[in-house]
């Protein structure tokens, strides 16, 4: 969930900082493209257009402990987006009328600094 909250706020530096060093990361809209290393991922997410207003909604979020040093973990996670100049609406401003749905699949590895993304991957389940 912390992942999905760094990148609605465009907080690149922190959403990597979960991420091991030899981390590979593929968007659910690019599957079998991984990005590997926190850096090589920090420098994808930096040259994405900084045009979109963004909120990544988690839910069915399931962790399995494999071992004392290694997890792995399932969500769902529901995009709702709009342009960064969208038209007012009432409240907020008006979204995007295609949204997806989709599954996050992560791999989770203890560190010295705790718990870190190892691998993270997903895929669009449904969209309007």
């Amino acid at each position: 969930m912390q992942f999905s909250n760094y990148n609605d706020q465009g907080d690149y530096e922190s959403l990597c900082s979960l991420f091991t060093e030899q981390a590979a990361f593929a968007r659910p809209t690019d599957p079998d493209n991984f990005t590997t290393g926190a850096q090589n991922i920090l420098a994808a997410f930096k040259s994405r257009p900084n045009d979109r207003i963004t909120r990544h909604i988690i839910s069915n979020v399931i962790i399995d402990v494999l071992d004392e040093k290694s997890a792995k973990g399932i969500c769902y996670a529901t995009l709702f987006m709009s342009p960064s100049d969208a038209e007012p609406a009432r409240f907020g401003v008006k979204a995007d009328a295609s949204q997806l749905v989709g599954e996050f699949y992560i791999d989770f590895q203890l560190t010295e600094k705790g718990w870190k993304i190892s691998r993270q991957s997903g895929r669009i389940i449904f969209t309007t």
